[in-house]
């Protein structure tokens, strides 16, 4: 026999919010040492929500097919430095002043063929700005001023919303991956990813992105930060989820082996401007 309507236990006809499971968390926390245990174990309930929303992501993007070799790619829309309220590059900053080759940590701009050029694109998140409220004008201020760099360090940005902006000049050297700038497009996903997880919007953008600049300079690898600098955690782990995706998915190599070093290479390489 079913029990009366008003002893049946209530169900939830949505997930529990996020002000919600807060409120809860301060109520077990109130209930005294006993309700701790149910406060790791919603707190291991939430990390593990947000591990699996990384798994997730992964798992869409790995059914995106590659793009046959000799497809027409449509070029991605790039927001220009004048609609993001870009300074002016300042060829007088502090760790990155004057030009190369006459300084080799200076400001370098390629010449001829850039296809020449590039050979891999590096892969960064943001910390700590953030996926949602992050902007590239933040960004720079942080390359300018915090860093003392000539210009924000990337040549391109991917926004949370997919959206995807020009960054510094693509004929000018990168300040993103110290020691191994030259023939390197910096490439930042906007994000914490060692706290947040990349959207599905900027991770489909960001491969788009990828596949245009792989067409246009003949890119052969793909590498996170990490991998040129070992010292940083750079893209974050939830973006590190990626990067194998991304490499199968765009055609090419995981890692660092298509980094070809300037001659001659200055010995000093201890700042994100060096060669």
């Amino acid at each position: 026999m079913m029990p009366p309507p008003s002893s049946r236990p209530k169900t939830r006809k949505h997930p529990m919010s996020r002000r919600e499971a807060l409120l809860w968390i301060g109520t077990l926390t109130a209930g005294g040492g006993t309700a701790l245990c149910g406060v790791g174990g919603l707190i291991a309930l939430l990390i593990g929500r947000k591990n699996q929303e990384a798994v997730r992501l992964q798992t869409t993007l790995t059914a995106i097919a590659m793009t046959p070799p000799g497809t027409t790619l449509t070029p991605p829309v790039i927001i220009p430095r004048d609609q993001w309220g870009a300074r002016t590059v300042n060829h007088q900053a502090s760790n990155e002043s004057g030009f190369a080759p006459a300084n080799p940590l200076g400001w370098l701009e390629y010449q001829g063929d850039l296809a020449a050029v590039y050979s891999t694109v590096a892969i960064h998140h943001s910390y700590p700005v953030r996926r949602d409220t992050g902007t590239m004008r933040e960004l720079q201020d942080i390359h300018m001023d915090g860093q003392g760099w000539a210009d924000i360090g990337y040549h391109f940005g991917v926004g949370g919303d997919g959206k995807v902006y020009a960054g510094r000049d693509i004929r000018a050297r990168g300040s993103n991956v110290a020691g191994h700038n030259t023939g390197v497009i910096g490439v930042v996903a906007i994000g914490d990813f060692e706290s947040e997880v990349p959207a599905l919007a900027q991770l489909n953008a960001l491969q788009n992105l990828i596949l245009w600049l792989r067409a246009q300079y003949t890119l052969t690898h793909i590498a996170g930060h990490y991998e040129f600098n070992p010292d940083t955690q750079c893209p974050g782990k939830y973006l590190r989820l990626q990067l194998d995706t991304l490499a199968y998915n765009c055609g090419l190599t995981r890692g660092t082996g298509g980094y070809i070093p300037p001659t001659p290479i200055s010995l000093l390489t201890g700042r994100g401007c060096c060669p």
